[in-house]
């Protein structure tokens, strides 16, 4: 078992991975665009390169290369990638790109043939650097040649083989989904919550304790939106406008393909809150940056000369 990789990508997932893989003993080598990501990532043990083709050459083959990329930066690093890799090395791609695009990567790189991986990650910053939620695709002799690896980043019981090429992002695609409508049914609730407050003299840190623990809603996503009420000013500085997402063009084909209609729902509340500002999207961007650092809408600053 060969413990050595290259990371392509050391933003907060792809840092928080590495190192999570450092601390195991493995040896991680990895490149990003942006010098402050990848001296953050040099103190925490990992290689840093700063071309590509370093990253990529200093591994023995045959090598294994993850990339940690938003979607958009997929293509154009296979492009980068290719003439650097020899037939039996293998690309992880544990970002969010769409399943039909892994399937054709997969096809496309079979040629070589260089192994294609789509690894779908759940668990936000924490769960990258503690142990995350993997779902991957891909024929199985090449995922249980990687296994280790997968194995060493998941929380116990937290990684699945779950399918075929492009059945790793199509899982987690389907999770999203799941995500839009959790997300934002809490936000709903706690805003009814507050519509109330006064009247019954609510307590929303000590409503959220027992929706917190042992209820039927207990979850990260309900310890996320409470850390948040538990930051002195936080709340008070988001305004009520959720940004678009890098998975909500995957949410809209899920809308058009398949009986989702809370997630259709879920959908179209956050595209209300950038024409209407809300609570409900005020609490909806605290969830997404407190899991996953994405970011918010400041509110303009109150004029008060």
């Amino acid at each position: 078992m060969k413990k050595e990789l290259t990371f392509i990508g050391l933003g907060r997932m792809g840092a928080a991975m590495a190192a999570n893989l450092v601390e195991q003993d493995y040896t991680v080598h990895g490149y990003d665009v942006d010098d402050k990501a990848r001296s953050s990532a040099d103190v925490d043990g990992v290689i840093v390169h700063k071309t590509l083709e370093e990253a990529v050459s200093t591994l023995q083959t045959p090598r294994t290369i993850w990339l940690m990329l938003p979607s958009k930066y997929v293509d154009a690093t296979l492009k980068q990638l290719r003439p650097l890799l020899t037939s039996g090395d293998t690309i992880i791609d544990g970002g969010n790109s769409f399943f039909k695009d892994s399937i054709h990567r997969h096809n496309d790189l079979m040629a070589e043939p260089i192994h294609f991986l789509d690894c779908g990650t759940s668990g936000g910053v924490s769960g990258a650097r503690n142990g995350a939620s993997l779902m991957v695709g891909g024929p199985k002799e090449i995922v249980k040649q990687h296994e280790h690896i997968f194995t060493a980043l998941a929380i116990k019981d937290g990684y699945g083989h779950v399918g075929g090429s492009g059945a790793g992002h199509f899982v987690k695609m389907v999770h999203n989904g799941i995500e839009y409508g959790m997300m934002g049914a809490i936000a709903e609730g706690i805003n009814v919550l507050h519509h109330h407050k006064d009247g019954l003299d609510l307590n929303i840190n000590e409503t959220l304790k027992p929706y917190q623990h042992g209820s039927i809603i207990e979850s990260n996503l309900m310890n996320w939106i409470s850390d948040a009420y538990h930051l002195d000013g936080y709340l008070e500085k988001i305004a009520g406008e959720v940004p678009t997402g890098e998975t909500e063009m995957e949410m809209e084909y899920l809308i058009d393909h398949e009986d989702v209609r809370v997630l259709d729902a879920a959908v179209l509340q956050r595209k209300l809150t950038r024409i209407e500002p809300s609570f409900i999207g005020t609490l909806i961007s605290a969830m997404r940056n407190q899991f996953g650092g994405h970011k918010i809408v400041d509110k303009e600053p109150v004029d008060t000369e």
